[in-house]
């Protein structure tokens, strides 16, 4: 069920491969001279915003996370047992996004066209996640539960 300040919340289960997920906008042909998610500078810092494009780095390579979105009036308070590991303003293009991995496409959801909203990505159980990865790999697969990520947009950038 959706708070009073949540306008949309998805959660996906996704099989990242090579820790790389990213967000991606339908763009007009104008605006392909854009990055693309996976075109984003890949360094130590685990999330690049673009213009209508996201690229996260997960800590660790082939597992399946959950991976909320939401899109709130306002921000909410830090969720529980996660730690911030990226924010800043994100502006969109047509609205129109799509959560992708490298094998594709996610699931989809809608913003604003033309916008600009706050947006702060949180990951959970990254302090243990390689660690645990390590033990679990050529044993369990899928590997699963390693890490949860909640990615917001907020409308009303301050």
């Amino acid at each position: 069920m959706l708070d009073d300040d949540a306008l949309y919340r998805g959660v996906f289960k996704l099989a990242i491969d090579r820790s790389f997920f990213g967000i991606q906008e339908d763009r007009l042909d104008s605006e392909l001279s854009s990055p693309a998610w996976l075109e984003l500078e890949i360094d130590e810092v685990p999330v690049r915003v673009a213009r209508g494009a996201v690229r996260i780095v997960s800590l660790v390579g082939t597992h399946r996370p959950l991976v909320a979105i939401e899109i709130r009036k306002k921000r909410p308070e830090t969720p529980s047992g996660f730690k911030q590991i990226g924010r800043g303003c994100y502006l969109t293009y047509s609205g129109k996004a799509t959560l992708y991995t490298l094998d594709g496409p996610h699931g989809s959801f809608s913003l604003a066209p033309n916008s600009e909203y706050e947006f702060i990505v949180w990951r959970k159980g990254q302090e243990a996640a390689p660690e645990r990865h390590d033990d679990l790999l050529g044993r369990v697969y899928p590997i699963e539960g390693l890490e949860e990520y909640l990615i917001q947009f907020i409308e009303q950038w301050i």
